[in-house]
């Protein structure tokens, strides 16, 4: 007999979950939701015997970014597979830098995320679609930022003048223009026109560079 999947899920939408999990038991079962959580700290609180693998929300407001949760639960051995509604691709592309096994939608079909939970505890990039697996592989899929870019921009969103964020982070003026020219220059690049500074700030905000 086959062992059973032991599957924990780290979701601020229980209710969602519950109905995957209803329908695991009656169509996979190889695969066990044994615990829905908040938080790791409360997964690993309701499943002490562990698990196999956690399906993982990538935007979880008053958590910690989802690469530092992908990055504690690969450290415990466990697979992750980031389960979401989430279409900004920087926060995909950094939960699978820190280890995530791949990508599920919550749009997708049940025996869908079965099918990628097993590909993941195997060890196969686990894509559930075209869209998870462009948001994975597709560079041309939202442009790719330096850190310090994502300062200033962030920054500049919060309504600063330039003179102000360049003393917040101790560069001059000129600087903080330069920066902000490259950031756009990323997108045309990609054939993405951002206009303004302002359009620059709400693609990279829709692309998940910055906070919402």
């Amino acid at each position: 007999m086959s062992r059973v999947i032991r599957v924990g899920a780290i979701d601020n939408h229980p209710i969602v979950l519950a109905g995957v999990g209803a329908a695991l038991a009656q169509s996979a079962t190889d695969l066990a939701l044994v615990a829905i959580a908040e938080s790791l700290d409360d997964l690993l609180a309701a499943a002490p015997d562990g698990v196999d693998a956690v399906l993982l929300d990538v935007h979880m407001p008053g958590q910690p970014p989802v690469e530092e949760t992908v990055a504690r639960l690969v450290a415990l051995g466990v697979v992750v597979l980031l389960f979401t509604a989430e279409d900004r691709p920087v926060p995909v592309r950094r939960g699978v830098a820190a280890g995530a096994a791949g990508l599920v939608l919550k749009v997708d079909p049940v025996d869908t995320i079965a099918q990628a939970i097993r590909d993941a505890v195997n060890g196969d990039l686990a894509c559930s679609g075209q869209l998870a697996a462009a948001l994975l592989t597709d560079d041309t899929i939202g442009a790719r930022l330096s850190h310090r870019q994502i300062e200033i921009l962030q920054s500049v969103s919060t309504g600063l003048p330039y003179r102000l964020v360049a003393r917040q982070l101790g560069i001059s003026e000129v600087t903080v223009r330069e920066h902000l020219a490259r950031a756009a220059r990323s997108y045309r690049d990609d054939g993405v026109d951002i206009g303004n500074v302002h359009g620059l700030i709400s693609r990279a905000r829709a692309d998940g560079h910055l906070d919402e």
